[in-house]
Parts: C-alpha cells; sequence; structure tokens
C-alpha cells in the first residue's frame, strides 16, 4: 500500500521542483494521542473557540493540536488548533472571541480557548463519536531552506545531504530502513545557541518522534506535504558552529525479551501459540486410560508430537508442578514425559497408583498457570518390539526369520510373522520367536503382551502316516517372557479337521480365520520384578504340540500369523528402599522439562478475544499486541477497530496467509528475532513504512497494480536477471518442530522444481537449499502448486527463488513520490524491452527505496 499522498498534492507534479524537506523535531508529548478516550464534551462546529473537554490537564496553553479520528491519517487530514490564554488575540476567523474579556480561570480547567484552522482544514468533531481524538503537534521544524510550516518558521539550518532508505529482502523475509545522521547549523534560536534548545531547555528532544517531509513550493501546510521518515532521536553532539542529531528507525519491540513472567527460581511461563492434541484414549479424548483393539492408535501409542514443553518448577512433598503458561486451561493440560527409548510423550498420572487420574485442568500458580503429577511418575502406554533375536525351528513348527511382527509406530496388520506348522505329530515338540523390548523409565507396575494373529490348525492323513487313535491334541502358544510360563490359549484336535478356533486360557474363544486381537489378562509384573535384567529380558512367544488325552496321532498342517505384539505397560518410579528411592529421586532430578498437549493462546481482548490463534500470521500480531508497544506513529494503540495495513483488507493476509503455527518460547528470546522467525516460516515481512503505520508486504495471489510507470516517469533504467547463484531448484524443507529442544523435526519434505531443474542444467544436489522452520506445521508441497502462490510454503518460496527479473531506476515524475515498500508496479512504454521479452502482464514489487534531496531511486523485483 503506497505511502498517503497529502490531500493537496496537486504541487506533486513533474513540474515542482521547488522541493524542501522539513524535519520535524518531536518534544515532549511530539504527535502522541492526547489521553486514550475522546475527550471531548461537547459537540463543535467548524468556528467554535471554546472547546470544553473531560480533562484540562491534558492540554498544555502554547501548544498545538490537531483533532481527527482514529484511522485517519492524522497529519493530512486532521485539524489544526492552538490553546492560547486570556491575552491572546485572533481575528482570522472571528475577528474576536467570544466572551473574550473573561478570565482563564472564569473559564474553567476544562475549558479551552483555542485558535481554529491554522492548517487550513476545519471539522465538526461529536462528543459522542468514540474515534475522535486530539493529538500531539508539539515539534520545531528545521529544513533545507528557510519556510514557513502549520503555523510555525522552519530554519533552513541543515548542512548535510541525508537520504532516507529502505529495503525488503522477499529471501529471508527481513526488511530495513535506515537511520539519519543530520548535521545543522548551530543557529540563534530564541535568543540562544540551538543546542540549548536540544538539550537542557524545558522541552524534551530526547527520543522524541522525528517525521521527515517532503514540501513543494513553499506549502505551508504539513497536510500538503508528503511525510517519508519516522524515527526517534537518540543521540546529538555540537561544537560552537555544528549540531549532529542522530535518529533511527521507528522500532518500538527493539531490546524487548519474551517470556516476560518468571517465578522465583527463574523457571518463565511458557509462550505457545497453535492447536495441539494431547496423548489421550482413541475414543475418548478426555481420558488417558488404555484400549486394546483395532482402533489403538496413535493415541495409545502415545506417538502424537503434538505438544509444547513446560518447565518443571517445584517438588512439593509427593506432588510436582510445572508450568503451562499464562493463561487457565480447562482440560488435556495434564503433564507427559518423554520417553526417548521409544521418541513417544506419555501422560503421567496425578496419583501413585490409578494411572487414567491426571491433572486434566490447570491452576493458579504464582503469576500464572501449573499443573500437577504425583513423583510416582506413572503412566501407561502400548509399545511396539525394537527387535528380533531368534527364530526358532522344530519338528513340527518353523517361525519365518522377518520383522513383521513389530513394523509401523503402532498397529500394523499389513503383514505378519508365519509359524508354519507341519509334520508328524510329535508330543511336547515346541519353538520360541524370541524379542528385545524398549528400555523404559522406572519398573513395570503392570505388563502384559497383547497379540494381533489369524491362525489354522489341522489333522490330516498322508500316504506316510494316517489319523490313528482317539483323544486330545492341543496346539498351545506361551507366553514367556521375563521368565514367565503363560498358557495364552490353544488350538484343540479330535480328530481329522481344521480349526480356526483358539481357546483362550482366560475365558471365550477367538475365531482367527482372519486376523483377531487377543487380549492378555496376564499380568508379567511380578516376573519382571523378579527378573535380574528387567527390561533387558526378552520377549518370547512359543507354539507347542502337546497330547492333551489319549493317543491321538496323525499329520499337522496350518499356521499362525503374528501380525503384531503390543505391550501394554503400568510403569512407574520405586520408592520402597532405600536405595531405589535414591535412584528415583535422580530420575526427577533429571527431569527439566515435562509437555503439554493443550491448546495454545487465544487472541487478547482488543482483538476480539476468545479465538484460538493457530495461523502464524495471527501468532505475529499477538506477540506485537500482547508484549510490545502495538501502535502506530501517532501513539495510536492498533486492535479489532484499527488494524495495521493489509491486514483485513489491501493484500488480506489475515485471510490469505492461513498456513498453521506451533509454535513456543520458553526461554528469553529478543521479540524481534521471534517476529521474523515467523515471517520466515510463513512468508511475509511485517515493518513500519515511512509515516509510521505498521504494514504487512508479501507477493498475494492476486496482484493490484498500484503503479504503472511509463519512460515519461522514470529514469536510470536497468534491468538484470536474478543471479544464478541465488536461484533454488530444490529445498529439503524440514517442518514441525519436535517438542524436544534437540531431537530437530518431526516432518520433511524433500521438493523439487522439476522445470527449473532442466531450465537451468542444474545437477543433482546444486542450487539447493535446506530449511529448518520452528513454526509451521502446514505441510509444504513436494512440487509448486498448479493453483495459487500462496497454497503452501514451497510453492511461495519457489516463486521467490526462481530466476525473475529486477529493475532499478529514478522517479523523475513526483506524482510517484509516495511508491513504498511493497507497492506493486507495472511497465508500460519505457522504450525497451525486458532481454527478450515484454513487461506487458509483469507484475514486480518494490523492494528497495533510496530517497534524497530531489531524487527517488526504486528497485522492483518480479512477482
Amino acid at each position: 500500500m503506497s505511502l498517503t499522498f497529502p490531500s493537496g498534492h496537486s504541487g506533486f507534479q513533474r513540474s515542482s521542483t521547488n522541493e524542501n524537506w522539513i524535519f520535524c523535531l518531536g518534544y515532549d508529548d511530539s504527535f502522541d494521542m492526547v489521553g486514550t478516550e475522546n475527550q471531548l464534551n461537547e459537540d463543535l462546529n467548524t468556528t467554535e473557540t471554546d472547546i470544553n473537554v473531560k480533562d484540562g490537564t491534558l492540554f498544555t496553553i502554547g501548544n498545538y493540536y490537531l483533532m481527527n479520528q482514529i484511522g485517519n491519517q492524522i497529519i493530512t487530514t486532521g485539524e489544526l488548533i492552538k490553546v492560547v490564554d486570556e491575552n491572546d488575540t485572533w481575528n482570522s476567523i472571528s475577528e474576536n472571541y467570544e466572551n473574550e474579556d473573561r478570565l482563564w480561570d472564569e473559564i474553567g480547567i476544562n475549558t479551552l480557548k483555542v485558535q481554529r484552522s491554522l492548517n487550513g482544514l476545519t471539522t465538526s468533531p461529536a462528543a459522542l463519536h468514540e474515534p475522535e481524538r486530539f493529538f500531539n503537534s508539539s515539534f520545531t521544524p528545521i529544513s533545507f531552506a528557510d519556510t514557513t510550516i502549520d503555523d510555525r518558521v522552519s530554519y533552513g539550518a541543515i548542512l548535510s545531504q541525508p537520504s532516507v532508505r529502505e529495503s525488503i529482502s522477499l529471501k529471508n523475509s527481513t526488511s530495513k530502513t535506515s537511520n539519519i545522521s543530520l548535521e545543522i547549523a548551530n543557529f540563534t534560536y530564541n535568543g540562544k545557541p540551538f543546542s540549548e534548545e536540544i538539550f537542557g531547555g524545558t522541552r524534551k528532544y530526547i527520543n522524541r518522534i522525528c517525521k521527515v517531509f517532503i514540501q513543494l513550493n513553499g506549502n505551508p501546510y504539513l497536510h500538503n506535504c508528503l511525510q517519508i521518515y519516522s524515527g526517534r532521536l537518540i543521540n546529538f553532539s555540537h561544537n560552537q558552529d555544528r549540531i549532529t542529531l542522530e535518529i533511527v528507525s521507528h522500532d518500538p519491540f527493539k531490546g524487548i525479551e519474551v517470556p516476560q513472567v518468571k517465578t522465583d527460581k527463574n523457571n518463565y511461563f511458557p509462550i505457545a501459540y497453535g492447536d495441539y492434541t494431547a496423548n489421550a484414549s482413541q475414543s475418548n479424548s478426555q481420558s488417558v486410560a488404555l484400549s486394546f483393539g483395532s482402533s489403538a492408535g496413535i493415541d495409545e501409542f502415545r506417538k502424537r508430537k503434538t505438544l509444547y514443553p513446560m518447565p518443571v518448577e517445584q517438588r512439593r512433598g509427593d506432588t510436582i508442578f510445572s508450568l503451562t503458561g499464562l493463561r487457565s486451561i480447562l482440560q488435556n493440560a495434564y503433564p507427559h514425559f518423554y520417553e526417548k527409548s521409544i521418541d513417544s510423550f506419555i501422560p503421567i498420572a496425578n496419583h501413585a497408583s490409578t494411572m487414567s487420574s491426571v491433572d486434566a485442568g490447570n491452576e493458579t500458580f504464582g503469576s500464572g498457570y501449573a499443573v500437577r503429577h504425583n513423583q510416582s511418575l506413572l503412566k501407561g502406554q502400548f509399545v511396539k518390539l525394537l527387535e528380533r533375536t531368534e527364530s526358532g525351528d522344530s519338528t513340527n513348527f518353523d517361525w519365518a526369520e522377518d520383522d513383521n511382527a513389530f513394523n509401523g509406530d503402532y498397529i500394523d496388520t499389513s503383514s505378519y510373522t508365519q509359524c508354519l506348522i507341519t509334520g508328524d505329530f510329535t508330543a511336547d515338540d515346541n519353538a520360541t520367536i524370541k524379542f528385545k523390548m524398549p528400555q523404559l523409565t522406572g519398573v513395570a507396575d503392570a505388563i502384559s503382551i497383547h497379540l494381533v494373529f489369524s491362525g489354522s490348525v489341522q489333522l490330516l492323513s498322508t500316504p506316510d502316516k494316517t489319523i490313528s487313535g482317539s483323544g486330545e491334541i492341543r496346539i498351545q502358544l506361551i507366553d514367556e517372557s521375563f521368565g514367565a510360563s503363560d498358557i495364552l490359549g490353544y488350538y484343540s484336535l479330535t480328530g481329522a479337521s481344521t480349526t480356526t478356533i483358539f481357546n483362550q486360557t482366560s475365558g471365550g474363544t477367538l475365531n482367527t480365520s482372519s486376523l483377531a486381537y487377543f487380549l492378555n489378562q496376564n499380568n508379567s509384573n511380578s516376573e519382571f520384578n523378579s527378573s535380574s535384567s528387567g527390561w533387558g529380558e526378552e520377549i518370547k512367544l512359543k507354539m507347542k504340540a502337546v497330547q492333551q488325552s489319549g493317543d491321538l496321532d496323525g499329520t499337522l498342517g496350518g499356521y499362525l500369523r503374528l501380525a503384531d505384539v503390543v505391550i501394554e505397560v503400568r510403569s512407574k518410579l520405586d520408592y520402597s528402599d532405600q536405595d531405589k528411592k535414591s535412584n528415583s529421586y535422580k530420575v526427577l532430578d533429571d527431569i527439566n522439562e515435562l509437555y503439554c498437549g493443550a491448546n495454545g493462546l487465544k487472541d487478547v481482548s482488543s482483538w476480539g478475544g476468545d479465538a484460538l490463534i493457530t495461523k502464524i500470521v495471527f501468532a505475529h500480531r499477538d506477540l506485537m499486541q500482547r508484549f510490545g508497544n502495538f501502535k502506530d506513529g501517532n501513539d495510536i494503540p492498533y486492535g479489532s477497530a484499527y488494524d495495521p495495513v493489509n491486514w483485513d483488507s489491501g493484500t488480506n493476509i489475515s485471510v490469505v496467509k492461513d498456513w498453521a503455527l506451533r509454535y513456543w518460547i520458553t526461554e528469553p528470546k529478543q521479540l524481534n528475532s521471534c517476529l521474523t522467525e515467523l515471517q520466515q516460516n510463513g512468508g511475509f515481512i511485517g515493518r513500519y513504512n515511512a509515516q509510521g503505520d505498521y504494514t504487512y508486504v508479501y507477493i498475494p495471489d492476486s496482484i493490484t497494480t498500484d503503479h504503472t510507470l511509463t519512460k515519461n516517469d522514470i529514469i536510470d533504467l536497468n534491468i538484470q536477471l536474478t543471479s544464478f547463484e541465488d536461484v533454488v531448484t530444490s529445498m529439503d524443507i524440514e517442518y514441525e518442530k519436535h517438542p524436544v529442544s534437540n531431537k530437530g523435526y518431526v516432518s520433511k519434505v524433500e521438493a523439487t522444481n522439476s522445470s527449473n531443474v532442466t531450465a537451468y542444467n542444474v545437477g543433482s544436489n546444486e542450487n539447493k537449499r535446506t530449511v529448518r522452520l520452528n513454526a509451521l506445521v502446514s505441510a509444504p508441497a513436494a512440487t509448486p502448486s498448479t493453483g495459487n502462490v500462496n497454497d503452501d510454503y514451497y510453492t511461495y518460496f519457489d516463486n521467490i527463488f526462481s530466476q525473475k527479473l529486477i529493475v532499478s531506476f529514478s522517479i523523475v515524475n513526483q506524482d510517484f513520490y509516495d511508491i513504498d515498500i511493497g507497492d506493486f508496479v507495472a511497465f508500460g512504454d519505457v522504450g525497451t524491452n525486458a532481454f527478450g521479452s515484454s513487461f506487458s502482464g509483469k507484475d514486480f514489487i518494490v523492494t528497495s527505496i533510496n530517497r534524497k534531496l530531489g531524487s527517488l531511486g526504486v528497485t522492483v523485483h518480479e512477482a
């Protein structure tokens, strides 16, 4: 969005050559809003000079003020007034004052006597119109040439030739605005050297806003001048003849750190944005109970990584508190323990013996909120096997040598490990398959081996052996894990037959003609605790042929197909003796962070309140609003009634940039660093423009041209292409940050623009870029989208990193002096083509501006 041209901008024509720059050095309240509300206590017409206000102490006799509305360009549209005392005489409008003979104390402290329309504008503001405001207009102007501006004399005291430089980097999603070092004469001002006015006088200039305007043809009003810079005066020095002023660009977030709220132990309450999901029950998001069956998935195996870290703060008796953040949470706030051996996050109970009892809602803790868990670290989970160590075979049984019984992160029925059943029946013949499971934290409070399998067993006659005798043969499945010997069930054969019915020792049967889910009722915790190896013990499953009764004989056939082995574990820390207590407390001492799956922050009330922040650009805005001084250049706070530029109009970033995030901050970090990181993850740039308005800049899906330039408007045209070294044809994009700080990223996309690879003759590892994104969770495409440029991260940045035209030029038509960073430019007839192609149909975004007295240099990048 272009800079706002002054209301009387007819003076900005190419024939205008008398250009002057005015530096408005703000003092005291400079350009700030007066108070926080509409100060009018009456409706005004355009000529009244006695104004009733709510609090007259906010105004100063002799000072200037602008009357305008929030959301308007204050300087370009507001009426300028001056507060005077009873001895002032003014007849420029009404020839005299009403009740001019009254003394100030007779008027009253909340009635102002003013001069009106000092800048040629008139208004009639209303007391009940909420957006109406008074704004300070407290500045001392200096310029290149003597002039008058807004009822004040501006001395032509500037000796140096300052420039205003602004730029953005589309590739890095960053912006820069230059500082200004201004050298002026130490002239006589109100009878004293100007250096004494700047410092040591009654007015305070340090750290006040300085605005720079272009004045053409001596126009006496600021609303007919173009503002090109907004900064703050931070330093000055002088000798007898000269003064040097150091003015820096407007950055209200410099030096601010987040998070800002901490405990007495210097642990910070974390900041988290995004849609998080705790590990819970597959069928009930408000429970952490385990349920084995076909629906057991990511939750029961505790494989969700949609959590954020929270510092462990305090042990109080048998209870441990962890910091959740800055808002109250009613559900899913319970802490998770990271089990690194299986890369899983396990909900921790707030009870010594009941695993499903968790602290679902947080509670007030100091200046923030916290959740509890019991020191037992009691937790439940499903675990997969890690390794097959042996596949046994015998006369009747042959276990396959593959790992299909534990592939996948959770139950996977797409493949299986088979035990082939064959050969003449041999009583007590058996074969075992053995596995290793992960090393877990704590000891087993309960442990059971669940299975997913199908099976079919038959007794048959062969040419070498016919069925004989009577009685029963059983084909047993036995769990010998941790030294146990639990018969889980059996297939029964009583004659020539085929059976798929598995008789469970615990009662009931399973039909295993297709995959069946066997829920093991045996608890092997006593065997685990008796074992000297603990988690190092093997998981063993044995197939065994048993002569249950009689003398039945024959040839066996069939199979058992083991699709998955699921270990249900309830683990905890052991405090049963002194050594175990010592070990348990050591485990607790080593836990610095736990993890929370409750949703992040919601909008602050000034943006409408209670909406969960799930988009990167919304988190960016919230960080500035919640932790910074997010106001425009006239000290007006941004909010739901007053948005930054391009928020929900213009390029409409709040709708177009819908990329989702999960982002957290747990240790002090510069706010500006966080904002830059979100910009780089979200593909946009946030910046204060030259007029002090916060502006969002990016390449939208549909571009509206702000300026069309021809050879009559520009000179010194230079056309080049993106350097081939800067062209990127493929990206390795790592995103969805892992909640544990040293674990990298959950997801990765290897994205390639094959058309560019071919066109530029690029090798497989050339022109490649690796990016790691700490906030983005919306999946980038693997190839550029054929839809909109903002469809995803890769599509957006592939467009930027492709070879593009870069055009630089100087503006000679002052009608285009309002051109700004982020504006979109098209070219008409500029007297040449861009290499071998026409400029027609091409859009460009302004990426660099360099202003000097009498000149404006611009660089644009093909969008």
